[in-house]
This record gives C-alpha cells, sequence and structure tokens, in this order.
C-alpha cells in the first residue's frame, strides 16, 4: 500500500475509500475478510486433483460445475500450521486476477457491513500489511480485510486465463 494522507485517528486516504460489505471467515481464532466483490460463493470442500509443482499452498485442481481451477489452502499461505479437512469445511470461492480460485479456509462467517468509519491502514508492523487492504474495527473485534490479489501473488500458477 502506498503512503497517503493521515487523519488524526491513524485513517489513511486509502484505507478509508473502503466502504462496503465483506466476506467474513476464520483462519484459527482470527477473523480475516474479502469484498464481497470478489467472491462468488460458499462451497464445501471437495476432492481435489494434485497438480504437481503446484506452489506454497496449492491443494490442487477443483472441478467446479465443469470449470477446473485451483484449489488454495489459506491456512499455508498465512503460514499457519495445515490442518485436517473435512467434507464440512468451506471454500471460498473469489476471484483472483482474471480467474476463481477455492480458498480453503477453517469457517465463514456471514456477509459483514464495513464502514469507512471503522477502518484504519494495517499497522506496518503486521507481517500482513502489504497484503490487506484494510483493518476493520467492530464491535466482535478486528477483521482483517485482504487483498486477495497481494496475498496470492507468489503462487506459481497460469495466470490470466
Amino acid at each position: 500500500m502506498s503512503a497517503v494522507s493521515t487523519d488524526a485517528a491513524g485513517t489513511t486516504a486509502e484505507a478509508a475509500t473502503f466502504d462496503g460489505r465483506v466476506v467474513a471467515f476464520y483462519l484459527d481464532d482470527a477473523r480475516y475478510a474479502l469484498p464481497l466483490d470478489r467472491v462468488q460463493e460458499i462451497q464445501q470442500v471437495v476432492a481435489f486433483s494434485e497438480v504437481p509443482g503446484g506452489g506454497m499452498g496449492v491443494l490442487g485442481l477443483v472441478n467446479l460445475r465443469g470449470d477446473v481451477i485451483p484449489a488454495v489452502d489459506l491456512r499455508t499461505v498465512m503460514g499457519l500450521p495445515t490442518r485436517e479437512r473435512s467434507l464440512e469445511t468451506p471454500m471460498v470461492i473469489a476471484h483472483v486476477d482474471s480467474q476463481r480460485v477455492a480458498l480453503v479456509v477453517d469457517g465463514v462467517e456471514d456477509v459483514i457491513e464495513v464502514s469507512a468509519t471503522c477502518v484504519q491502514e494495517p499497522p506496518s508492523m503486521h507481517a500482513l500489511a502489504a497484503k490487506m487492504i484494510c483493518v476493520a474495527r467492530l464491535d466482535e473485534g478486528l477483521v482483517y480485510v485482504l487483498d486477495i490479489d497481494a496475498l496470492l501473488d507468489a503462487l506459481s500458477w497460469p495466470k490470466g486465463r
């Protein structure tokens, strides 16, 4: 994120422009989110076809109603230990670059409203600061709104398909 003007609350102009609905999900006890316009749907885990050399976090490929898309374990991408998956494990089907990807998460909360008045730029000391759009301060706690393109940029799969 580029440095821009900051107000008294520590909110930058860039973070303050985020105002809208997000799909919230969990990895361990931390709550993350993606902007709603980047999420297509939520599905349960299905069988993956492994991809040799798929890259860090790439579990394989998933057949989503006739469209084969990569499946990524967000726990691995975020540096968390892997966890056993079951048929109840959710996948967030999201738009990344010009393709869809299945993001395997621990749990999905719901669509929540995030107002510009409750967001701030992530602290620069946070390991994922460059991969976040903002941090939302809600009554229920913090929600880290992720920049999914930046987060998955290091993965090695063919982009632009």
